[in-house]
């Protein structure tokens, strides 16, 4: 969206923003998520929108857990995979000369030159 010029961003997907960020900023003041606050909202910022809308998004809100929703942070996939269980018995330094050999293929790959051109 920030690429497109206001001006140029369909009235169905204003209306649809309206209601969203009335919805959060209500969520964030603790008041209720309802038509008549969706709609206090958005006239007191100057906008306008179908009169379908607000009715739309309370009712869709009614009972979700927008709290969970609208956590910032922690974002951006599961975690990192944990370092590999070593083997049974033996010694310990089976795995550290495993972790050093891949340390050395993965140097190796990047020194590769790459003869071709994808583009050309």
């Amino acid at each position: 969206m920030a690429e497109v010029p206001a001006a140029e961003v369909p009235q169905a997907e204003k209306d649809e923003l309206f209601c969203a960020y009335a919805a959060m900023i209500l969520k964030d003041s603790e008041l209720d998520i309802s038509e008549e606050n969706i709609n206090k909202l958005i006239k007191a910022s100057g906008g306008s929108i179908e009169p379908f809308f607000p009715s739309l998004f309370a009712k869709m809100c009614q009972g979700k857990d927008l709290e969970g929703m609208l956590k910032f942070g922690g974002g951006g996939g599961g975690p990192g995979a944990g370092p590999a269980a070593g083997g049974g018995g033996g010694n310990g330094a089976a795995p550290a000369a495993a972790a050093k050999e891949e340390k050395k293929v993965e140097v190796e790959e990047e020194e590769e030159d790459v003869d071709f051109d994808l583009f050309g």
